[in-house]
């Protein structure tokens, strides 16, 4: 049916849109296009330095925070962020007018993660202008969790429960708990490192992992809980029918490990530190997926 396509097609644009804002950021790209709606007071982003406004140092330095020299580059990976942006919204309202016919239970859900796109669209534009506030960050990337966990909602809505023992459905619940907690761990390493990263400069890649502060040692340990917690939830469903997510799961695991090792011993490679945030994003929603869709035996 053609909500389900659009739901799915939306669940898989915020993913899209999650991973292109992890390339914003570990890019540095953020301040790319230092005003909203248009770029540098352009509708089409300039390329070139001739093609900035007379004097922009000037006209744009409180939105720029000092950044002046112009990098077309992030310029232009802002600007495709926020397209890919504003096509998820037309996707998700699309998604919410075709839900508003299959009743409550699943137009109420979508509508949800509507709003919660909208907020974190206004979230985002100040996470810029407050040039990335500690904790800002953070709400911004639970705000884009529960727009995840509402279409997912909306689409298992649809679709009847499968019973499971009471134990192994506790263990599915803690498993989307830890790995919550290890992404808010993680936003907060994140927000730490644009601070290291301003104060020893670009240059300086390859020790900004050894200058991050004690939440870093938090975040890295608690991928051990993460482990435990997962290994432990994969022999608890060995005899159960949910074998895909079980075996999907440990998949995913290990992309988040190896990704994460990746950052730690080799500077932080391009495109590590989006495809760790992808891959944890993704492993939550399957989490909660597994768990809406289940039910106490």
């Amino acid at each position: 049916m053609a909500f389900r396509k659009f739901a799915i097609l939306s669940l898989l644009s915020i993913y899209l849109l999650i991973l292109a804002g992890g390339i914003v950021r570990s890019t540095g790209s953020g301040m790319g296009c230092p005003d909203w709606p248009k770029c540098f007071g352009r509708f089409i982003p300039p390329t070139k330095v001739e093609e900035l406004p007379l004097h922009y140092e000037v006209i744009y330095q409180d939105k720029l925070h000092g950044e002046v020299e112009f990098n077309a580059t992030k310029t232009w990976i802002e600007y495709i962020n926020r397209l890919l942006g504003a096509l998820t919204g037309i996707i998700v309202l699309i998604t919410t007018a075709l839900a508003y016919k299959e009743g409550g239970k699943v137009f109420l859900p979508t509508l949800a993660s509507l709003v919660l796109i909208l907020a974190n669209a206004v979230l985002g534009k100040y996470v810029v202008d407050s040039f990335l506030l500690p904790g800002v960050v953070t709400a911004h990337m639970l705000l884009s969790i529960g727009v995840i966990y509402f279409l997912i909602k909306a689409l298992n809505n649809q679709s009847s429960s499968e019973v499971i023992p009471l134990k192994n459905r506790l263990w599915i619940g803690l498993s989307l708990l830890v790995v919550l907690v290890q992404i808010i761990l993680g936003t907060q390493v994140r927000e730490n490192m644009d601070h290291v990263i301003k104060a020893l400069g670009e240059g300086a890649k390859d020790q900004w992992v050894a200058n991050l502060d004690f939440g870093y040692i938090i975040h890295r340990t608690f991928s051990w809980v993460i482990l435990i917690c997962h290994l432990v939830l994969w022999k608890k469903l060995a005899e159960s029918s949910l074998q895909n997510y079980r075996k999907g799961v440990l998949v995913l695991i290990g992309i988040s490990l190896g990704t994460g090792i990746l950052m730690a011993y080799f500077a932080l490679p391009l495109g590590s530190q989006a495809v760790h945030l992808l891959i944890s994003l993704v492993l939550i929603g399957w989490h909660i997926s597994s768990w809406i869709q289940t039910k106490n035996a």
